[in-house]
């Protein structure tokens, strides 16, 4: 959103020195995969195909695979270890661990089953880095003055949740504790990879700082597992990978995350597969550094409060932080839903979310194929600093302040329900803020596409607001637009055309922009007298519907194009009629309409019509500072379709 005050402050600027000169953009470095080889871990048994997942471009370093004996809970109990706890004392039945009190340390490759409770129990695991090492909980409660489960040394540790068996597992509000000179923070902690599976509940309470803690790669391939933790619930530094399990994490800071830093070509990436999540944090719902892929799942995320909690922006006045590049790559104290360093790919699943900051945040790309995104934010619905790609599924944004940004916004398909108190989508790019990163610059670079789908905006800021270019080839665009003259339905710098499909834009008539028409597409912009909630029909002189759209808000510039609009003919604008089989959103493209008033009449003596725009604020048309460009006075049109003129309110504003 331009928005006229920041115009007129930059305008003061301008005319008071050379210029206006600012550089809000933030460069993110995407990590290079190629010519480097996947890492995998081996657990002595092959991978068959039903644990392989297809990686796509840019994936292939990271290992997205389970393998067999993650997803393969079984043990022989014949042969098992038997570990006991009885209060503040533990027995051991079988070789490969000893007892001291109520702790239990396991030191040989093998299998162990764990029973009883205490007051003060704990398992240790230190073997050679060659073992791996199966714990079966089989009905355990531990409350421990330190970390109940550590893993100082080993390949691998697996904890299985025995079939119908209720676990629970809580350390102490302050310890301190070292495993082979790590700080141990966490109720289970591990610096070797560790497994999760099984079918029983395990509950762990991480009163001192974290849940669950690995230093390598974490995988999660069953039970019921619920962790609340004063920080971080689940963290695997190397990688997460989830499915077919119902996690439910209460956080005092990031759900489930993944954080290695320092070798993002092949670490700190989070997978999920499948499964049920319940997720409530203080900070954000699921973290990664190099990719966050989730291929399925059900997903209930609430953040930082959630959406009623979100921050306070400014529709006006210029904020000091504005020229901050403040990059959230590495920033553990934001509230998003889901988030990543770099790229964020949706191929399925569905999200209810409720957050303060971001439903969905990449510092790079954001790419989504299938899936359900139901969101309810304090900031931007889905946010990423460069490009951003939607080529199906559902995205249903209730509430947000910005609803899809980024540097380049791609829709190629998907039914997309947008609704924000300031921009609907905004092709601008950069880091969120304040107030919009770039406000001022006008880059070819950043472009908003809309090739197919279905698309629905209902923007109190601009609907379609493109630092750039905003192109149309397909699809069903509907943008309930501004009543305030200071934004438009419409908003681009350099260019708006439309090649196919449909649009309709209805909004206030002081900003109004419109599009131009190519191929065999036809386009009309025009004032009206202003219509409170009222509905809006063209139709063609036989009364036939063209485009139909319904509004609760208040409009006086329309912008409509379609196929079926063709020069040579003539139209009629009718507010107020009912649409025989309107959608939900009054959208129909034939049938009749009934009752209703004839607002006005267009004949199209070319294939792009225009007559609007002319500004019914900040001075009037052709008065003062003038209307939107329109200085001159003369009525005449620029390439935007905004009236000609030397200076307005426009001509400040990129």
């Amino acid at each position: 959103m331009k928005k006229v005050m920041v115009t007129l402050i930059c305008a003061a600027m301008i005319l008071s020195a050379a210029g206006c000169s600012t550089n809000l953009s933030v460069n993110t470095k995407t990590t290079s995969t190629e010519n480097t080889t996947a890492s995998t871990t081996s657990d002595n048994t092959s991978s068959n195909s039903s644990n392989s997942t297809k990686t796509s471009s840019g994936e292939e370093n990271y290992d997205l695979t389970f393998s067999d004996r993650d997803s393969d809970p079984s043990y022989d109990e014949s042969t098992a270890v038997k570990i006991t706890f009885n209060s503040k004392s533990a027995s051991v039945s079988g070789k490969g661990a000893t007892a001291e009190g109520s702790k239990v340390t396991i030191t040989k490759e093998g299998t162990y089953v764990v029973s009883g409770a205490s007051s003060d129990g704990q398992i240790y695991v230190k073997t050679d880095d060659k073992s791996k090492v199966q714990i079966v909980l089989s009905g355990v409660d531990f409350t421990s003055s330190t970390s109940p489960i550590v893993v100082e040394s080993a390949d691998k540790v697996f904890i299985t949740l025995k079939d119908g068996t209720e676990n629970k597992l809580s350390d102490s509000s302050s310890y301190e504790l070292t495993a082979d000179s790590s700080t141990v923070d966490a109720a289970i902690f591990s610096k070797s990879d560790l497994t999760i599976n099984g079918t029983g509940k395990l509950t762990v309470n991480g009163n001192y700082k974290h849940g669950i803690v690995t230093k390598d790669d974490l995988a999660i391939t069953g039970g019921k597992i619920n962790v609340t933790s004063n920080k971080a619930g689940i963290e695997g530094k190397d990688s997460v990978i989830i499915k077919s399990s119902d996690i439910t994490v209460n956080a005092g800071s990031d759900a489930i995350r993944s954080t290695n830093t320092e070798k993002t070509d092949t670490k700190g990436y989070v997978y999920i597969e499948s499964g049920t999540f319940n997720l409530t944090t203080e900070n954000d719902g699921i973290q990664a550094v190099s990719l966050l892929r989730i291929d399925g799942g059900e997903f209930t995320i609430k953040t930082g409060g959630g959406s009623t909690n979100g921050k306070t922006h400014s529709d006006g006045g210029m904020k000091m932080d504005m020229f901050k590049s403040d990059s959230d790559s590495t920033d553990s104290e934001s509230a998003k839903a889901v988030k990543c360093a770099t790229d964020i790919k949706i191929n399925g699943g569905t999200f209810n979310i409720d957050s303060s900051d971001d439903a969905f945040h990449s510092n790079s790309n954001f790419a989504m194929t299938d899936g359900t995104l139901n969101i309810k934010t304090g900031d931007d619905g889905v946010h990423a600093n460069s490009t951003l790609t939607i080529d199906g599924g559902t995205v249903n944004i209730e509430q947000s302040y910005e609803g899809i940004e980024a540097g380049e916004i791609t829709v190629n398909n998907g039914n997309i329900t947008v609704n924000s108190s300031d921009d609907g989508f905004n092709a601008a790019g950069g880091s969120d803020g304040n107030v919009e990163k770039g406000a001022f610059d006008s880059d070819s670079s950043k472009k908003l596409t809309i090739n197919g789908g279905y698309v629905y905006v209902n923007a109190d800021g601009d609907g379609l607001d493109s630092n750039g270019a905003l192109a149309i080839t397909g699809g069903v665009t509907l943008v309930t637009g501004p009543e305030n003259n200071g934004n438009g339905a419409l908003d681009y710098d350099s260019s708006a055309t439309i090649s196919g499909g449909t649009l309709v834009a209805l909004g206030a008539s002081g900003m109004a922009q419109t599009v131009t028409a190519e191929d065999n597409q036809g386009s009309i912009m025009t004032d009206i007298d202003s219509q409170s909630g009222k509905s809006f029909a063209l139709t063609d002189s036989d009364g036939n519907v063209i485009a139909s759209f319904n509004t609760d808000k208040t409009y006086s510039n329309i912008v409509v194009s379609s196929p079926d609009i063709t020069s040579g003919k003539t139209y009629k604008i009718v507010c107020d009629g009912t649409v025989d089989g309107a959608d939900k959103n009054g959208y129909a493209n034939s049938g009749k309409v009934s009752g209703g008033s004839e607002v006005e009449t267009v004949e199209m003596t070319s294939n792009n019509y225009s007559s609007g725009g002319e500004g019914n604020g900040m001075g009037g048309s052709g008065g003062g500072m003038g209307g939107p460009g329109r200085m001159n006075g003369d009525g005449s049109n620029d390439t935007n379709g905004r009236p000609d003129g030397d200076m307005g309110v426009r001509g400040f504003q990129r």
